[in-house]
């Protein structure tokens, strides 16, 4: 039996290690083909192609390929971009996602991958969460936004993004802004005279020393801030 992150992080020497004692199953539907290599070696479907799918090392090992369900590498990656896209701490528990970001990421395909298909996943769980806040899931979703930061995942570009989109409330459970602010990415300024940000957002910037009292002053002056952003700013008023 192998764990996640054992197939996930195994050498092509490992991986062969992990499949060659891998029954071939005879069934023709690849899903159940998958299914049938996944329990044999512990792990559910999801796992097994994700943990292999962003495996580095798979690329050129067809032979296990093969075994597996997949007549190349490129029909893998598809299958796994579907699965990590769509499934919301289901068949991935929390700690599979993080041992996917869990260090910065050398190989640049895998890289961009990941940030391709990271607005829709979290868009996902953002639109679960929304529907239905169930508290464990917003648990796993701030552990797995704190991994995509911490783990160089995140770009400027995303980060704006996700600025803009009507997750405000969101950000300020998960007190996204710290990490924010943390991966130096965006010009606290700019943060600070967003329309986007909340005033609870802004209110971490300036008592985390990023705003200064002429910038206060400054936003306090645009006739275009709202009541509660206002009210908020006076408190730092001198």
């Amino acid at each position: 039996m192998s764990s996640f992150r054992e197939v996930l992080t195994a050498s092509d020497a490992e991986l062969v290690k992990i499949f060659y004692k891998i029954a071939p199953s005879d069934e023709s539907d690849f899903i159940k083909k998958i299914n049938s290599t996944a329990a044999q070696i512990g792990l559910n479907h999801s796992q097994l192609v994700c943990a292999l799918g962003f495996n580095t090392n798979i690329r050129d090992l067809t032979d296990i390929l093969s075994v597996v369900g997949f007549s190349s590498y490129k029909l893998l990656t598809y299958r796994r971009n579907e699965l990590f896209a769509n499934d919301i701490y289901r068949h991935l528990d929390i700690d599979n996602i993080v041992d996917v970001y869990a260090e910065h990421i050398e190989d640049e395909d895998i890289l961009a991958t990941l940030r391709e298909l990271l607005p829709a996943r979290l868009g996902n769980i953002e639109a679960l969460l929304a529907d239905s806040p169930d508290p464990a899931a917003l648990i796993s979703y701030k552990m797995e936004v704190h991994s995509v930061y911490s783990g160089g995942v995140v770009t400027a570009e995303l980060i704006n993004q996700r600025l803009e989109s009507p997750i405000g409330g969101i950000r300020v459970m998960i007190e996204e802004i710290q990490m924010i602010v943390e991966s130096d990415l965006l010009p606290r300024s700019n943060m600070f005279f967003s329309e986007h940000l909340l005033p609870a957002e802004k209110r971490f910037l300036i008592e985390n020393g990023d705003i200064d009292q002429s910038m206060i002053v400054n936003r306090l002056n645009n006739s275009e801030v709202s009541e509660d952003e206002r009210q908020m700013l006076e408190d730092f008023v001198e």
